[in-house]
């Protein structure tokens, strides 16, 4: 009897060492997670511990983080705002101002100066910005989308030649002479607008 009491004395040590190692170990990566004893009650001598070990348990938190050009959705609701046709070509609009290097923000203003977002130009014409009209003299294009990339880089290379585009002063002593400053004064406004 002392015997089978000795056995079982040893067998309940050898199980709490192990479960205190276990609840030391919680977060290791090599961590036994459970002990099975099997003991035949006939026999006490025989007797077997059977350790588990599981895969080690870590928990992740995993995101990814987007960033998006905003400019594209700043025009957009610009443009919807004034319910203007230009609002399908908000993304070109940002796209030929990256190609040719200038402010997102001129192709925009000009439009909204010129021809109030494109609701009051020559008909026919897509020329939202003044582009090549004098009197009775009108360029037409055959799209929106074609006007956009073809003034463009004319405007770069005509009136921002140089300057520092973001000032409307200096573009409108070319672009429009006799307006007498309230052009740029418009155009930084729409500026202001576009921030």
């Amino acid at each position: 009897m002392a015997k089978k009491i000795f056995i079982y004395s040893l067998l309940f040590m050898l199980s709490s060492t192990a479960a205190m190692a276990i609840n030391k170990n919680l977060f290791s990566q090599d961590k036994v997670m459970g002990i099975s004893t099997s003991i035949n009650l006939e026999n006490p001598e025989e007797y077997s511990l059977v350790f588990a070990s599981l895969p080690a348990q870590t928990s992740q938190v995993q995101a990814s983080v987007k960033t998006a050009d905003a400019r594209p959705e700043i025009i957009r609701q610009y443009l919807q705002k004034y319910d203007s046709p230009l609002v399908p070509h908000a993304d070109l609009l940002v796209q030929i101002a990256d190609k040719y290097d200038f402010d997102y923000r001129w192709m925009v203003a000009i439009a909204q100066q010129e021809s109030n977002l494109c609701k009051k130009i020559p008909y026919e014409s897509y020329n939202c910005w003044g582009w090549g009209i004098y009197g009775d003299k009108v360029t037409r294009f055959d799209s929106y989308e074609q006007a956009i990339t073809k003034i463009a880089p004319q405007f770069k290379k005509i009136f921002l030649k140089g300057l520092h585009d973001e000032d409307p002063h200096q573009v409108m002593e070319t672009y429009t002479p006799p307006s007498q400053g309230s052009w740029a004064r418009g155009v930084m406004q729409f500026f202001n607008e576009l921030e």
